[in-house]
């Protein structure tokens, strides 16, 4: 059993999504949502366990934080592609959405 509510994590994240992505164009605001949560989704496994030991005291902050960036790579973007932006505003909002994702954890971790 799981002792990190990642259904939980979800409903949070996609409110926290959507702020984000009305900052980013609200044209594309629900396809920025669906990248991000298609990033959360590619890195479901690695994400349940790292929050699962930053949970017990098994990872750091710092630690967790490390492994989340490391991982940012894999958010594709394809709306802000398909948008024609800077490739250095589709990085700004990978940073943004990794930043979110991090956010949305720790504030389940008491």
């Amino acid at each position: 059993m799981s002792i990190f509510d990642f259904n939980m994590f979800l409903d949070n994240l996609k409110d926290e999504l959507g702020t984000l992505a009305s900052e980013v164009g609200t044209d594309i605001r629900d396809e920025l949502i669906k990248d991000g949560l298609q990033f959360v989704h590619k890195t479901r496994d690695d994400l349940q366990s790292w929050s699962e030991q930053l949970l017990t005291g098994e990872l750091s902050k710092d630690d967790f934080e490390w492994l989340i960036k490391s991982k940012k790579d894999l958010a594709e973007m394809h709306a802000l592609k398909q948008k024609g932006l800077a490739q250095a505003r589709i990085d700004r909002f990978k940073t943004a959405l990794v930043q979110t994702v991090i956010g949305s954890v720790t504030k389940m971790i008491p």
